[in-house]
């Protein structure tokens, strides 16, 4: 009961601070609806960026009718090939060159004549590519032609190892199965549930970063007890220290909840950001936050003099772990992304996405739980520290 006296009282004197209001509150609802905006452009929803279908022209000798030949034709007529590209038969290849700079192509590709000897032989299968004006279409195209000649190489490489005995048999199982044989496994990345808006990721990452900053209302009240020279008198009071301390942490605590509800509930009906279908996950991800946030304020209250270098010490680790976490725009350097694993911040933000993507509920816990183990570190050192220290006027 002393401790939720405490608690309560902690609260409400907290609320009375105009700053802690706008800082932890009203800021970051602004930063969200400002980052989400400026950058849309950079990070939508990937919905305007699905090229449609490839056209195709193919040049190949009409005469040719070998396996090779009837397995490019049940390639390009796949039924998860034609949804992705058409394709058109070209006779000669200045007609496919005349047809790309007059925008009737997109792409073109010439099967050369001795390809299925060449196969036989154990050279490498290639195709050449005659390139359109659309970057992005040229790299479907021989996306998915790459996958073909793939398959052809590797029976090249059986042919090889095992001798052309092997590719014969594969060549009688190939003319078999031709007409069902498609050699590429087709998915449609950038539709609905598959990515995330502007607005979405930063709202993410904006509650992962403002819940920590709770924690240094934690450190500033901490250490305003002793400052105010009010702890001793709390001291004096019938309570152990651990009561105090409790009761402050939990004011805070709370505090830090319901900043993560608001930012939740607003961002959803102002920005309508979507913050997936599981809420109590979301619950759960908030509560290991305010814990990291609580156990990070009582680490650098218990480490630092004086509330200033508490404050200043806290402020960076939050902005370094949210900067090298991709909190303020993502960073591809695969060395930054492995210290990133072990801050707060990177695994709430993949807790978050994951949720904003319909990812299984198994991935999502994943997170989740590599969240809990950081977590479980930082309690452990504030542990080790408060047995340490102790909250005590000095």
């Amino acid at each position: 009961m002393k401790i939720w006296t405490i608690c309560i009282f902690e609260l409400r004197r907290i609320l009375k601070i105009r700053s802690v209001l706008l800082n932890l509150f009203i800021l970051p609802l602004l930063l969200i609806f400002i980052l989400g905006t400026a950058l849309s452009s950079t990070m939508d929803t990937g919905k305007g960026t699905i090229p449609g279908p490839v056209r195709v022209g193919i040049l190949q000798d009409k005469s040719a009718s070998g396996w090779v030949s009837k397995a490019l034709n049940a390639f390009v007529t796949s039924p998860a090939i034609t949804s992705m590209m058409k394709v058109e038969s070209m006779s000669s290849e200045e007609e496919a060159v005349h047809a790309l700079r007059r925008g009737e192509l997109d792409f073109a590709v010439i099967v050369p004549a001795n390809l299925e000897e060449q196969v036989r032989k154990g050279e490498e299968a290639r195709l050449q590519w005659i390139l359109g004006k659309d970057g992005t279409l040229n790299v479907v195209g021989q996306t998915l032609f790459a996958r073909f000649t793939d398959e052809l190489n590797r029976q090249v490489a059986a042919a090889k190892v095992l001798g052309p005995e092997a590719v014969a048999v594969m060549t009688a199982q190939s003319q078999t199965h031709a007409s069902d044989t498609s050699f590429i496994t087709v998915s449609s990345p950038g539709k609905a549930g598959d990515s995330y808006s502007a607005s979405q990721y930063y709202a993410a990452s904006m509650l992962a970063m403002f819940m920590l900053y709770s924690g240094m209302t934690t450190s500033n009240s901490l250490f305003g007890e002793r400052d105010k020279k009010t702890l001793m008198r709390l001291q004096a009071a019938p309570i152990g220290n651990g009561v105090i301390f409790a009761g402050k942490i939990a004011g805070n605590s709370l505090l830090a909840f319901m900043q993560a509800i608001l930012i939740v509930l607003m961002s959803h009906w102002l920005y309508g950001v979507d913050w997936g279908t599981h809420p109590w996950l979301i619950v759960l991800i908030c509560v290991l936050i305010t814990l990291a946030s609580m156990t990070l304020g009582v680490i650098v209250a218990l480490v630092c003099k004086n509330a200033t270098s508490a404050s200043a010490a806290l402020q960076g680790v939050i902005i370094a772990m949210t900067f090298i976490s991709g909190g303020f725009t993502p960073i591809a350097i695969d060395f930054v992304q492995r210290i990133s694993e072990f801050t707060v911040n990177h695994w709430a933000l993949q807790s978050f996405l994951r949720m904003m993507l319909n990812a299984p509920v198994s991935e999502i816990m994943n997170s989740i739980m590599m969240l809990g183990t950081v977590c479980g570190v930082l309690v452990a050192a504030a542990a080790l520290i408060y047995r340490k220290a102790g909250y005590r006027y000095e």
